[in-house]
């Protein structure tokens, strides 16, 4: 007899809860936001690659003339960051009428070179790693992780006031009182592209001296993120 009296009372606390659900009012509106964002880095990436007929020549041209790039940032009063990779040796493999034959070898390294100041120094990073020796060089641009985060903090809250806004106004027409948040959904939509293409305008003369340094221009991209917020009344 206490079982099914107990029994009862849980079941007329269920059905109390599902009644209290089906007449909760809500307003569910999304959020949305929309901003520009600029690189704020330019990357100058540079392979320095050297031939010779043994490893150890090959590598021994390798690391000076990537020593004398070093050492020409470290004089420069250029604010940089400089990190090394993609280090090898390989045979020196030339093909020709269908047959091949191996020319001693290659050493190949690749430096990366981070530049704060895009407008200033960038173009002074560029003019100084095309004079230290004949390498391979491009150039694009990144966020940085603290202008990364920023940008994220902005988006997400303009989403929110943007969800409050529409949701103040829907209340306000419909003469609702008492409103506040009941359930937030977000999950981050779109990632903060970090590395972008370069597009610059560079003048190429045939003589050194009359060689224009290379102007840099980021482009701005439109990122966006929404969020769904239920409010209750």
């Amino acid at each position: 007899m206490k079982k099914a009296v107990l029994l009862i009372l849980a079941c007329a606390a269920m059905l109390q809860t599902v009644k209290g659900q089906s007449t909760l009012r809500t307003i569910e509106v999304e959020g949305k936001s929309e901003i520009l964002i600029v690189p704020d880095e330019g990357v100058v990436n540079i392979t320095v690659q050297k031939k010779a007929m043994t490893v150890a020549e090959a590598t021994k041209s390798l690391n000076a003339d990537t020593k004398k790039i070093i050492d020409a940032f470290k004089k420069s009063g250029i604010t940089y960051e400089l990190t090394a990779n993609n280090y090898y040796v390989n045979v020196n493999r030339i093909y020709e009428k269908g047959s091949s034959r191996d020319s001693g070898y290659v050493a190949s390294q690749n430096l990366k070179v981070t530049v704060k100041d895009i407008e200033k120094e960038l173009p002074k990073a560029v003019e100084l790693v095309n004079t230290s020796g004949d390498h391979t060089v491009n150039v694009n641009f990144s966020v940085s992780k603290e202008m990364e985060k920023s940008y994220k903090d902005q988006l997400l809250e303009g989403a929110i006031k943007d969800a409050q806004q529409k949701a103040n106004k829907i209340a306000e027409v419909m003469e609702v009182e008492n409103m506040k948040p009941h359930k937030v959904q977000y999950t981050s939509e779109q990632p903060i592209p970090r590395s972008y293409m370069m597009k610059a305008n560079v003048a190429m003369f045939d003589s050194a001296e009359a060689r224009e340094a290379p102007s840099f221009m980021p482009e701005e991209q439109m990122i966006s993120d929404r969020i769904l917020v239920t409010f209750v009344f």
